[in-house]
């Protein structure tokens, strides 16, 4: 499993996804800085980190992880390298497991883009309150609400085995970035997947009168189910020539 880790690390050298991602990653705190700048909008730290980290868990971040989740596992189809990695004497369960693994390091990586990027636009901008503290509580509430996204995530691996195309993960992200717009402040956000995971991370989640732990389940289920489908697709399916 660690070798299939280490050359999903060599691929990204020559993807340009991986740039893009990176991109992505920074464009939140980009337009944060933009809309201070301009608007004279959030002029202290914590209310920039808490809007960069809002936009990004909610929104782009959702359109990123679905385009990642494609070229992860949508690539080797494409690219017809799986019928090549098969012959190692490797399970397709630690196959499909490592391809996991890297996203969820693929998603630490756009965390620390992002919180470094907000660090250096605040700073550019000119603003007060900056604390070490401030900054690591960022930090760890972004990762925290990326990492249960991660868990949500898990149906769209089964989609990108059944339909290899980028597309439809791109038009997912996208529809679900606009379905978390919508639902969020209304009172049946904490029971949707894609968002209650920046719910939970904020502490926003108090202000409804959902118990925590049912948005929790609602992460849990989700990220078991597409486990599983993905899995008993993947390890059943035989791979065409």
């Amino acid at each position: 499993m660690l070798t299939f880790i280490k050359m999903e690390f060599l691929k990204l050298k020559r993807s340009k996804i991986f740039l893009l991602s990176i991109i992505g990653a920074i464009l939140p705190p980009l337009l944060m800085f933009i809309a201070v700048t301009s608007f004279d909008e959030g002029q202290t730290f914590e209310a920039l980190f808490t809007n960069v980290n809002m936009y990004m868990s909610a929104m782009f971040a959702v359109m990123i992880f679905a385009i990642i989740i494609s070229y992860l596992f949508g690539r080797e189809y494409n690219e017809h390298t799986l019928k090549t990695m098969l012959t190692i004497p490797v399970s397709r369960g630690k196959f499909l497991i490592s391809k996991y693994v890297m996203f969820l390091v693929w998603i630490v990586i756009l965390t620390v883009v992002t919180s470094l990027s907000t660090l250096i636009f605040g700073f550019a901008a000119g603003l007060e309150g900056f604390s070490v503290n401030l900054f690591l509580d960022s930090f760890t509430q972004l990762l925290y609400a990326n990492v249960l996204l991660f868990l949500t995530f898990s149906p769209f691996v089964f989609i990108s085995l059944l339909i290899t195309n980028m597309v439809p993960a791109m038009i997912g992200g996208a529809g679900l970035s606009l379905v978390n717009l919508m639902v969020y402040g209304q009172k049946w956000a904490p029971f949707v997947p894609w968002t209650c995971p920046y719910l939970i991370a904020s502490g926003e989640i108090t202000e409804y009168a959902t118990s925590i732990s049912v948005s929790y389940s609602i992460i849990l289920a989700t990220f078991v189910i597409g486990l599983v489908i993905s899995y008993i697709y993947f390890t059943r399916t035989d791979v065409s020539l």
